[in-house]
């Protein structure tokens, strides 16, 4: 079969961005995740000293989105592309400096955070890069506090078949999956909502909690 160089090379930077073109990359897809970012927010239900963790958070628009509520008195931010964390360290910087934002460049699969610590966590179109699910999923448990809930958004199975990047390294998923990889790592309440948008059509909002 056929590749498309091009697609090839894109899907890679989606995955970890880096170079200019993936300086690039990061500021649309603060755009175009717009939607999904806002419907996690939503998800979160944020309340005043809440500590929230992003799992790869690229341009940073939902870190921006969840810092500006005023709730959070600490958001933290997992990414492994540096030039990612680059970006997001300039543009936060004074929030940084403060002391209610902290960016760490590391794998999900081994979080450096602590035991029960984040009443939130959170991740957008990441999951179809994560090599080991259920070890993130595990970590994502470890660090949450009892009650905590975790919110992931990702677009459909369909969408990234029609954009043939499962061709190109992207493990898509139906809902059912990501709901029994959950329920295997010790989560509880699991639902799921769909939503469509202009970029992703129809995508999904899968919420669990820790009990």
């Amino acid at each position: 079969m056929k590749t498309n160089p091009f697609r090839a090379f894109l899907a890679r930077q989606l995955g970890f961005p880096t170079g200019l073109f993936g300086h690039l990359l990061l500021k649309m897809l603060n755009k175009n995740n717009a939607a999904m970012n806002d419907l996690v927010l939503q998800m979160l239900k944020l309340e005043t000293g809440n500590r929230v963790l992003e799992i790869g958070f690229g341009g940073g628009d939902l870190i921006d989105k969840i810092v500006n509520t005023k709730k959070p008195i600490l958001t933290v931010g997992i990414e492994r592309s540096l030039d990612a964390v680059t970006l997001c360290q300039r543009r936060f910087q004074q929030i940084i400096n403060q002391n209610k934002l902290e960016l760490h460049l590391a794998d999900a699969t081994k979080l450096p955070l602590p035991n029960d610590y984040f009443n939130q966590i959170c991740t957008v179109n990441t999951i179809y890069f994560w090599i080991d699910t259920a070890q993130v999923l595990s970590e994502c448990h470890r660090v949450l506090i009892p009650g905590g809930k975790l919110v992931i958004s990702y677009a459909s199975k369909a969408f990234l078949e029609q954009k043939k990047f499962t061709q190109h390294g992207f493990t898509a998923y139906e809902t059912t999956q990501i709901e029994t990889i959950l329920k295997a790592a010790g989560f509880t309440e699991i639902n799921t909502i769909s939503h469509q948008d202009t970029h992703h059509q129809q995508f999904f909002c899968t919420c669990a909690e820790k009990r």
